[in-house]
């Protein structure tokens, strides 16, 4: 663009000479062709006069054509250098533009890729701009994705896509043994539902077998070793003798296809059997030793549950905790704990990793280990005989502290069957419900049932 300022009047001066140039060159024509025609009309002074006006017409045109040519050649032909100039100037000046708008085109690119930048200057919003054949089209604001809730038993193990919007919040319910029914809280997307399935004995492993979303109910009876299912998307049951006397359940989503598979640990040889979903095959592993507690969760966040186990130990300090990556197949071993805490994994801090944590039912704090930055917090929340009933029960994407008090404490009046939930996206306000009896077993978890 410089270079236009620069050769802008160059470029008007030559172009006014040659126009005055052509000018003269066209009025000696003229004069000459009058001369010659004076002449043609003595010789054709005989001839009639359409005829004599035709032919001179006829001269004119020739010489006019052929004068013409050659002064424009002539003058083109003496001015080479400054012609080659003009030509120059004018491919470096197109050049220029076309630089322009590319680098143009550049900017607004990257300004509607990071729409911080602050590329709105008036400059920025010249003619030229909003003309610009190489501006693409703008794209359409991408909406939010939602997050993926994979859920391992009665929890939630892994939470995807961080910062993303939030999906609906867990349900509470609990399983009474004593009838083998199934009792869910009306909540968000959830009506109360009352479902009767297993008996007395039974192990309730609730998770999302069937892969549609809604958490089924499901036993496992160590009595047979057989596992049995309502599937939420059909209503129909199932069967399956997975396991052997002496197995923990340990249902979870192993291969990320978005359903739970069914799982056991077995103590005796510190082995892992797992029943995969999306082969139907089985894929067996020893990892732990004998005396560990298992507690699977997704600790590499790649959405898909890892092996993990707590080793208490009485040496004050010594308590470790390790977890089999599925992404490269490392074990990770933190020193984290004493004897006679309880595993409780999950993601605290909403980053899509589980976090290491433990419940100590002797001072009733929580001590979780962030994946974020690795610091530890410790939350007094509940008394010593409180069940752990961690969950995203806000929806906010953040597993939230929470206990379920199956017995009575020592206030007034006594408060059976209260969940005592400390929300993450609140935690100076604790919400309590009550939901469920003495005896009765808590599984929370996103059912979803209308």
């Amino acid at each position: 663009m410089c270079l236009l300022a620069v050769f802008c009047p160059v470029l008007s001066l030559h172009c006014q000479r040659l126009i005055r140039k052509v000018m003269s060159n066209k009025k000696r024509r003229n004069r000459k062709i009058i001369s010659d025609s004076s002449q043609v009309s003595d010789q054709t002074v005989n001839q009639p006069s359409e005829e004599a006006g035709i032919k001179n017409s006829e001269i004119q045109t020739e010489h006019d054509d052929s004068l013409g040519k050659t002064g424009l050649f002539s003058y083109l032909k003496s001015n080479l250098l400054m012609v080659g100039i003009i030509a120059f100037v004018t491919l470096g000046v197109v050049a220029s533009g076309l630089k322009y708008l590319d680098e143009s085109a550049q900017q607004e690119i990257n300004r509607r890729a990071n729409p911080r930048r602050n590329l709105n200057e008036r400059s920025e919003q010249s003619f030229l701009n909003k003309v610009n054949p190489f501006l693409p089209t703008p794209t359409p604001t991408p909406l939010p994705l939602s997050k993926e809730y994979v859920y391992a038993g009665s929890r939630l193990l892994a939470v995807e896509d961080k910062n993303a919007s939030a999906a609906p919040p867990s349900d509470l319910a609990i399983w009474r043994p004593s009838s083998g029914e199934w009792w869910v809280m009306a909540g968000t997307g959830t009506q109360q539902v009352n479902q009767q399935w297993g008996s007395s004995g039974d192990v309730p492993v609730p998770g999302d077998y069937d892969g549609d979303g809604k958490t089924d109910f499901a036993v496992f009876r160590p009595s047979d070793n057989n596992w049995y299912l309502i599937y939420s998307s059909t209503g129909g049951t199932a069967q399956f003798a997975y396991g052997a006397s002496g197995d923990k359940a340990v249902p979870a989503d192993y291969d990320g296809d978005g359903k739970t598979d069914i799982a056991v640990f077995r103590n005796s040889n510190t082995t892992w059997y797992i029943s995969q979903s999306s082969t139907s095959s089985t894929v067996s592993g020893a990892f732990g030793v004998s005396g560990d507690i298992p507690a699977p969760a997704d600790f590499d966040g790649d959405g898909k549950a890892d092996p993990g186990v707590f080793r208490e130990s009485s040496t004050p300090n010594n308590s470790k905790f390790y977890s089999l990556n599925s992404t490269n197949l490392q074990t990770q071993e933190t020193t984290f704990g004493v004897q006679y805490d309880k595993p409780v994994c999950a993601d605290y801090d909403g980053d899509g990793k589980a976090d290491i944590a433990l419940w100590r039912s002797s001072d009733a704090t929580w001590y979780i280990k962030q994946s974020t930055d690795a610091s530890t917090q410790s939350i007094q929340f509940g008394i010593g005989t409180d069940t752990p009933v961690y969950n995203d029960y806000d929806g906010d994407g953040k597993v939230d502290i929470a206990v379920w008090r199956g017995t009575a404490s020592s206030s007034p009046g006594g408060d059976v069957g209260k969940w005592y939930i400390r929300n993450s996206s609140n935690p100076s306000s604790t919400r309590i419900e009550t939901w469920g009896a003495a005896g009765d077993k808590p599984v929370p978890a996103f059912w979803k049932r209308q």
